[in-house]
Formats: C-alpha cells, structure tokens, sequence
C-alpha cells in the first residue's frame, strides 16, 4: 500500500477494535456489489477541483492518545506539478492552534496568524519535497493516484453493508491486503475501510490501520478520514493566495533558506569533533571536557526507527565488554526527536538499554551533521573522529568491534 507508515513519522489503540474486525460474516463482494466502489474510483479520477471539509484522527506508531484535526480545503489537481500534483488552500486545527498552508506551483507558504514561511525557487522547492507528508489532505479527492484506492485488488474486497455517516447513506467496504514477505518492517495486520456515499459515489469516510513488529516491539498505527462537506468540480476559477495576500493580514514573513547548497555533509573521519554536553538519563553529566573514557561512542536515534532498534543490541553488549569500569568504551544514545516523557523511560526498560542516553535538550544532531538514522560516531578521549556509519547491518558489530580493539590495545587499555 502506498500510505506505508508515514514519519516512517512517527505517522490510537482503544478505537482499533471498532474498525479492525475480521467478522466471519463478511463476504468477498460480487460483482454486482463492486458497482458503487468502480463507479466511485471512476469519479474520483475524475474530480479536477473543488473544496471540501474534513475532520481527521490520528494514532501513531509510537504515541498513546489519538490526535483530531480539522481542515478546510480549496484544491485544483495540476497534473504536470512535479511535487503535490495539485494547487490548494488550507486553514487546519489542531486542538487550541490553528495553521495554514497554500500552493500555487510558483510558492508554497505555511505557518500560523503571526508567521509564516516561504518557499519558492528551485532549491527551497527541492528541499519541500521531503517533508511534504506532513500536510494533511482527503487523498481520494485531491491526490487520487497517490491514495490507496487505485492499489486496491477488488478480488479481496469485503462488502461490510450499509451504513450511515452523518447525514449520508454509504456503503462500507473492507479491504485486508495479502501479507507481503519483501517488507522490510514486518507488518503483522493492515485494514483499509472506505464508505462510499451511495448519492455521488464519493468516499465520505476512510480508515487505515497498521499493526506491526519493529524489532519486537508491536505498534499500531490507525487514521480516520472524515468529510464533513465538499462541493466538486466547482472551482475552476478559484485564485490562491499569494505571500502578499498573507502579509496584508499582518502576518511575518519569512524566505525559507536551504542550509546547505547539497547534501549534508557528515564530519569526517580524523576531523576534530566539536564540543558536546548534557544530561543522561542516569541522571549524570557527560561532557567533551569531563570524562575518563579512551573512546566515545555516539549513537544518533529515534524510538521508532526500525534500523536504529536492531543495533541496539548490539551496543548494548559492546558497552558492556569495553566499559573497562569506566577507562574504556563510553556508548552514549543522542535521540532529538521524540520527547522525554513516561514513552522514553518505558522504551529504555523495554529494550533494555545499559548505556546511557541523552535527556537535555540538545543541538547535537545539527552539530554532528546528522541525515539519517542511525548515525554513529567513534571518537577518541581527545575528541578525534576516528570511525563513523549510518544506517544498520549485522556486520556493524564486528566493524565497530575491531575499531575498538584496534584503539584500546594500542593505547594500552586493553591486553
């Protein structure tokens, strides 16, 4: 399915049981059945503008409580764009706090009623592409070929009955994808639920559920799309908002710049590593200036990332064989992603983490040039660069091991 794991985000449990049911009744659906669900990819292949209401509730791998949004949206599909596909409009709520953001093709600005941000020209443009998942939209209106309904094999799909949803009359159907063996998260459930509103064949409502295993944690993931009006091919005319039109409203703001003319540039091995500092959850103080170790091992990481959980092990028992009390090996885990709260300690017991791992805040990441996970830095005591690697392998271990024994023997540490 194309929507696989998005923040492969970091990307809602209690309601899973409502929607995730393999209910022995349910019966493939006939061909007579499947009329309203082709009818219904013909019509949104067929949508070409429009504007729509939505309420949107999200669960993600790794958080505890579901998320609602809403969201107001003006669109206009423009097949040759290169990075939405489309033109829109939107004004979103979260909770108390409220945001925006509009392409035109031209710019792309997003913010909130005091600032804003601006992107425009070729490189700002290139470096929106990577984030663009985290704008939230009704996928089956504004972005058909990119939602889950082209991908769907009508062979699989389950007629549930009808079924109301707020003021519609819908059809339910289920869909529950053949388990693929070349994923390389292994996905223990999936779901796709869609109602498809039985007056205009438009999708009013649609699920997606995840239930998976990330290096033997299980995590669910679950989202729920809602539409609570839209109008279809109505606005052809429609003119987008431009920088100006926010600036008249008394909003600040500001060119987005890249940081870097390329990609980021990691520090290389035999450069000199910058100062560091901050607290673990051991509820000490490691510094560049204050320590007894022959070697530092920096381990760039976030909770969900499957590659960075298989190399935990891994440092685990290389901490635990090279801390020579405390004149050896330091491994220390650098996350500046997920927050420090009850999900960060509950993870630690879980996996068993003997190293320690950084709770202050921190710029780390920035200052060690980090762009993936995980990413590994070894240095010395003096604060020289002397191995580095990102992402996993079952090789690490051993690459890693022979760096450190290599370092300690020669430095008398080791026999």
């Amino acid at each position: 399915m194309r929507r696989v794991l998005p923040m492969l985000s970091e990307m809602r449990i209690n309601l899973f049981a409502l929607f995730f049911c393999t209910n022995a009744c349910l019966s493939f659906a006939q061909d007579s059945d499947l009329k309203l669900w082709n009818n219904a990819v013909v019509k949104c292949s067929e949508v070409e503008n429009g504007s729509y209401e939505m309420t949107y509730k999200s669960k993600y791998l790794m958080g505890r409580d579901t998320v609602s949004k809403k969201l107001n949206c003006v669109f206009r599909k423009e097949p040759s764009d290169s990075i939405f596909g489309f033109c829109f409009d939107v004004e979103r709520t979260i909770g108390q706090e409220q945001d925006f953001y509009s392409y035109s093709g031209d710019y792309f600005i997003s913010g909130s009623k005091r600032k804003a941000q601006l992107f425009q020209y070729k490189k700002a443009m290139t470096a929106l592409v990577s984030f663009k998942h985290n704008y939230d939209f009704f996928n089956p209106l504004t972005n058909f070929e990119d939602s889950e309904m082209p991908e769907i094999d009508t062979s699989l799909l389950l007629l549930v009955g009808e079924e109301k949803i707020g003021s519609y009359a819908t059809v339910h159907y289920k869909y529950i994808p053949p388990k693929d063996t070349n994923e390389a998260i292994d996905i223990l459930g999936s779901e796709l639920d869609f109602w498809i509103n039985t007056k205009d064949c438009i999708p009013v409502r649609y699920t997606v559920y995840y239930k998976i295993d990330l290096s033997g944690d299980t995590l669910e993931q679950y989202d729920e799309f809602n539409l609570s009006s839209y109008s279809l091919n109505t606005q052809p005319d429609y003119r987008f908002k431009t920088p100006d039109s926010y600036i008249m409203e008394g909003i600040h703001v500001n060119e987005f710049v890249p940081d870097t003319p390329g990609p980021v540039q990691k520090l290389a091995v035999g450069s000199k590593v910058p100062r560091w500092n901050f607290e673990t959850n051991k509820k000490t103080t490691l510094s560049s200036e204050n320590h007894s170790y022959g070697l530092i091992l920096f381990d760039f990481y976030y909770q969900s990332c499957f590659p960075c959980l298989k190399a935990i092990p891994a440092l685990n028992r290389l901490s635990k064989k090279y801390d020579l009390k405390g004149k050896g090996l330091l491994v220390a885990g650098i996350n500046n992603v997920d927050p420090v709260d009850d999900r960060f300690y509950e993870f630690v017991e879980r996996k068993q983490i003997s190293y320690p791992l950084a709770v202050s805040p921190n710029e780390l990441s920035e200052v060690f040039k980090v762009s993936s996970y995980p990413t590994l830095f070894l240095m010395d005591g003096k604060g020289t660069l002397i191995y580095s690697s990102e992402g996993y392998s079952e090789q690490l271990e051993a690459e890693l091991e022979e760096v450190i024994i290599d370092h300690l023997t020669k430095e008398g540490l080791l026999r």
